[in-house]
């Protein structure tokens, strides 16, 4: 295991800290610390990254492939390559899950969009810096993103 200290980037509605790895290693892994409130990323495919969310704390809602569910702490949420989707906090308080990607790669659009994202506090220049870097990274958005109002939960995964 690399034992170099985590580092973290701050997003709109979110703190993301990079679990320091392997350069080997066939994924990587970042916890996504989730204010209550904020909204989540547009709805978005990766044709070539497989992305799992496991919910440490709170409650986190997601939309994939147009289903909503609301996953509770323990609860493991899979969005397979090519499958469109996107995660919120929809709960009162913080949230946190920690975010497997496969293969490794999204580093580096995370930590890009971060840096585009200083100064940013509107869901238009989100999506603006998002949409600039849709060509460059495995990203396409197809919706915007879902509300964060916690909604009636139509079933808990």
């Amino acid at each position: 295991m690399n034992e170099e200290a985590a580092d973290t980037v701050q997003m709109i509605g979110s703190k993301v800290t990079f679990v320091p790895m392997d350069e080997e290693s066939a994924y990587e892994l970042s916890e996504w610390d989730l204010e209550p409130g904020a909204g989540g990323p547009p709805v978005h495919v990766h044709h070539h990254h497989d992305e799992g969310f496991y919910v440490m704390s709170g409650r986190v809602g997601f939309v994939l492939d147009g289903v909503t569910i609301f996953a509770k702490p323990g609860a493991h949420v899979l969005a397979p390559k090519g499958h469109a989707h996107s995660f919120w906090n929809a709960g009162r308080g913080p949230a946190r899950c920690l975010v497997i990607v496969s293969p490794r790669g999204m580093e580096a659009y995370f930590r890009e969009l971060a840096s585009m994202l200083r100064g940013v506090d509107t869901q238009e220049g989100s999506m603006a810096a998002r949409r600039q870097l849709e060509g460059k990274h495995d990203l396409e958005i197809v919706g915007p993103p879902p509300a964060p109002a916690p909604q009636k939960e139509p079933r808990d995964a």
